[in-house]
């Protein structure tokens, strides 16, 4: 028999086993029981809320893995089972869906950090997109600022909302995906949905056709939002000094508590804000983390505070990184960022 006799033989094979040990008809209503039942228990308002426990449930009744009970949802119509068991960055990226159809399997809303650095660097359509900040860098989405899609728990820490996480066409950016390596066509669909960790190595690269559907209601909100910002920027200086007394005015902090902020002490702060001391970049950049500033006013407070991010060089582009996509967050929060990409802000 011949080397591409045995290789078709065994493509069907694979190909026949989901369908073997979890055959359509007892598979898909076993399915549709759990969705309904677990819903049911925790007063869910989206599928996707209960998707992970029904495909664990599912993968111990039909002794399969956890990814192949849910390419199998996939293939019987489940599309919600997508956007679960997302292994990247070392952990699984909370559940979400979509409406039916908004992308293709070769298109995803969810990427790495680094990607969503190296994309944000090499696509300009993307850095012009997210330079204003009016998309952050959340559970591994571009999500839209707005409070319909964010929102910041009892510990400051931020989260996309249940809302986004179910409707992620609505609010989250697009990309492609290009499979790496030697794959056979007919295993790109489940190479596609299979992310878990050491599964397969895919290109990333940022589709600008994408339109979401925000609603305008939340755009209206992130454009007052972003006149603030602008009325604040044209209120600053070139004194060091003016910007910072305004900048904590706005924020309504203190010196304290921008100095318990970013581990810094009172006087240095106090030192800094009346224009006797020009910071080191890292208290510059975390000054800018501490005060939550969008990109627009911490550029100008760095300029103003004497301080320059040179491209060239690699930390410096993490720094705007965080600047730019991860500004609203707590300053640990971008820290543990960069920490994943063994860049230290301290």
């Amino acid at each position: 028999m011949s080397k591409q006799a045995t290789e078709k033989m065994e493509q069907q094979a694979n190909r026949l086993a989901p369908r073997i040990q979890m055959p359509a008809a007892p598979f898909k209503g076993k399915a549709s029981d759990y969705i309904a039942k677990f819903m049911r228990e925790i007063g869910a308002h989206h599928e996707i809320e209960v998707m992970e426990a029904v495909i664990q449930q599912l993968s111990v009744e039909f002794v399969v893995s956890k990814q192949a009970a849910k390419i199998r949802l996939v293939e019987l119509g489940f599309e919600s089972a997508v956007g679960t068991f997302n292994f990247i960055d070392g952990h699984y990226v909370p559940p979400h869906s979509y409406s039916k159809g908004a992308i293709s399997r070769n298109q995803t809303f969810t990427i790495s950090g680094r990607d969503a650095a190296i994309q944000r660097l090499v696509n300009p359509a993307l850095h012009s997109l997210t330079q204003d900040g009016d998309y952050l860098f959340l559970e591994n989405h571009y999500v839209f600022k707005a409070p319909m899609y964010i929102k910041k728990d009892s510990e400051g820490h931020l989260h996309l909302t249940k809302y986004a996480r179910s409707h992620m066409d609505e609010c989250c950016l697009v990309f492609d995906m290009e499979i790496q390596g030697d794959v056979s066509k007919e295993y790109h669909t489940v190479c596609y949905l299979n992310r878990e960790e050491g599964a397969y190595t895919f290109n990333i690269t940022y589709n600008e056709d994408f339109c979401a559907k925000t609603k305008e209601q939340q755009k209206a909100y992130r454009q007052k939002e972003k006149q603030e910002e602008i009325e604040i920027r044209m209120k600053m200086t070139d004194d060091p000094s003016q910007c910072m007394k305004l900048l904590l005015n706005w924020k309504g902090m203190s010196n304290l508590d921008l100095g318990v902020a970013i581990n810094r002490d009172e006087r240095t702060i106090r030192r800094i804000v009346n224009g006797e001391n020009i910071p080191s970049l890292e208290t510059a950049v975390l000054i800018c983390l501490g005060l939550n500033l969008p990109p627009i006013i911490s550029s100008k407070l760095l300029d103003s505070l004497g301080v320059k991010l040179i491209p060239s060089k690699s930390t410096h582009l993490w720094y705007q990184e965080v600047l730019n996509v991860k500004y609203n967050e707590p300053v640990e929060d971008a820290q543990a960022y960069l920490a994943e990409f063994d860049i230290e802000l301290k």
